[in-house]
């Protein structure tokens, strides 16, 4: 039986092309979809606060052969994601909806510089755990970050579907034990959460 439901952050709950604004303008990939996957992979040393967001940026325009003042890099994640940021249609309706049958939980990627968007947003209340990867030093590439929000919603792994836009992240919580949805959209959500059993 389901008793929580874990979200990512970007890309789920807010826009990842509204994100990922100001940096495709300034790297302009060929393919974003694969650039986007690529910034989630390389972003993990930043997410564990390892290094910071300067260093970050500067190493992925090292990677892609670009060349961009620094100050415009010292802007992107910060500036734009107060300015531009969105959250997705139709997340917020879900969330407040489960909130009434399921625990909570956030389990993401996050960078320090960044302002605690789910504040920002008036969210925080619908969630019973919020787990950060820069916060406790370790990220979705590992199955720790799922355990502990396990126990910090006293719930067993296989009491709990994670939801995530990106795939390996995904299957880091499936080796957890959790049930796992690949977001597209919030009405494909629906479909999926019903297909589980959840009433949403």
């Amino acid at each position: 039986m389901i008793k929580a439901v874990l979200f990512d952050v970007g890309g789920v709950i807010i826009d990842s092309h509204a994100l990922m604004h100001d940096v495709l303008k300034l790297f302009r990939p060929a393919d974003e979809k694969k650039f986007w996957i690529d910034v989630n992979h390389r972003c993990i040393p930043l997410c564990k606060a390892e290094i910071s967001l300067l260093e970050f940026w500067k190493d992925l325009a090292r990677a892609y052969g670009k060349d961009i003042p620094e100050e415009r890099l010292n802007a992107l994640w910060v500036k734009d994601y107060t300015e531009n940021i969105k959250v997705n249609e139709g997340i917020v309706e879900i969330i407040q909806k489960l909130h009434e049958n399921y625990k909570l939980g956030i389990v993401s990627n996050s960078v320090k510089e960044q302002p605690l968007i789910l504040e920002v947003l008036g969210l925080s209340r619908y969630f019973d755990a919020v787990l950060l990867s820069h916060e406790l030093g370790i990220a979705k590439d590992t199955k720790k970050i799922f355990e502990l929000a396990t126990d910090k919603l006293c719930v067993a792994s296989s009491e709990c579907i994670f939801i995530d836009d990106i795939e390996i992240y995904l299957n880091m919580g499936r080796s957890a034990g959790m049930r796992g949805i690949l977001f597209k959209d919030a009405e494909a959500l629906k479909r999926d959460l019903r297909e589980l059993g959840i009433k949403i």
